[in-house]
């Protein structure tokens, strides 16, 4: 389903943190200046562009702090690694 107009919308279903249902959208759209970028939505929330850090290989600064978050959780939450 895309209901922003994106292009190659994903969208999948989780909770919040009470439990209610929201949907999480990641894909590409334009920005304020008609670039191509890469943006992720929370159910009807605004949209938020993924930064890209300085180094082309690198992952954006999205993914490297979920990334460092899991991590912390994994840690504080006693799970062992995969």
């Amino acid at each position: 389903m895309t209901t922003r107009g994106w292009y190659k919308e994903r969208t999948l279903t989780t909770v919040d943190t009470v439990g209610r249902e929201v949907s999480v959208t990641t894909g590409l759209t334009r920005d304020p200046e008609g670039r191509l970028v890469a943006a992720i939505a929370i159910s009807d929330g605004p949209t938020a562009i993924y930064r890209h850090a300085a180094d082309p290989d690198d992952r954006t600064e999205l993914l490297a702090n979920v990334t460092e978050t899991v991590k912390e959780l994994k840690k504080l939450a006693h799970v062992p690694p995969r």
